[in-house]
């Protein structure tokens, strides 16, 4: 931490809070870059080193000199005609129950979920009346 301290950029002080109760005082040192550090005694000095912006900076340069891929492919997968698709299929499997059974398209609903990026199908209910019951049961 005191390295850290060290080749940290020194900035203005703006404010300085008495955080905590007797015993557990902290003082926060508000910056001129807009970040707080946290010292035990109160600074007379016009100005910290920050800490924040040090690893803020070390971090930029990391991350400016990660190697770059050559060649990146991408898949590009259009959900919604995937989906669309998925609604297409149910929707003709709801109307080959129907016309299966004997009964209207809006007697049969087919549960759905996403599973995979996919719509599949989780269960049918099929609802009969008592005339499509007695009608089925006499075949």
């Amino acid at each position: 931490m005191t390295t850290e301290h060290r080749k940290a950029p020194r900035r203005q002080i703006r404010e300085i809070s008495r955080v905590g109760g007797w015993g557990n005082v902290k003082y926060h040192h508000l910056l001129e870059c807009g970040h707080i550090e946290v010292r035990a005694r109160a600074s007379s000095a016009p100005k910290l080193a920050c800490v924040v912006c040090f690893k803020v900076d070390k971090l930029d340069h990391e991350l400016r000199n990660l190697p770059v891929a050559e060649e990146i492919s991408f898949e590009i997968i259009d959900f919604d005609a995937e989906v669309g698709k998925d609604e297409v299929r149910i929707s003709r499997m709801t109307a080959t129950i129907a016309q299966t059974f004997g009964i209207p398209v809006d007697a049969v609903s087919i549960q759905t979920a996403f599973i995979g990026g996919r719509l599949r199908v989780r269960s049918a209910h099929i609802f009969l009346g008592a005339h499509d019951v007695e009608r089925l049961g006499e075949k």
